[in-house]
């Protein structure tokens, strides 16, 4: 199973949940921020304590937090 069908089975899993609270994920583009995201995916009005943004790093990328 690759990275992506794994994303894709996160997704589905946090968008359903039996309390209606569902969560969005934002897979950031190369070199955007997360705010960047969620302005991009149309997220500004959702709560921010229910995104979860994923970004992929090369082998060779540094690190920044």
């Amino acid at each position: 199973m690759n990275i992506l069908r794994r994303v894709e089975i996160l997704e589905a899993a946090v968008g359903r949940t039996n309390d209606g609270d569902c969560y969005k994920v934002v897979m950031l583009k190369e070199g955007e921020s997360y705010e960047e995201g969620i302005v991009r995916d149309g997220l500004t009005d959702w709560p921010s304590d229910r995104i979860l943004a994923i970004c992929f790093e090369g082998a060779n990328d540094k690190l920044t937090l």
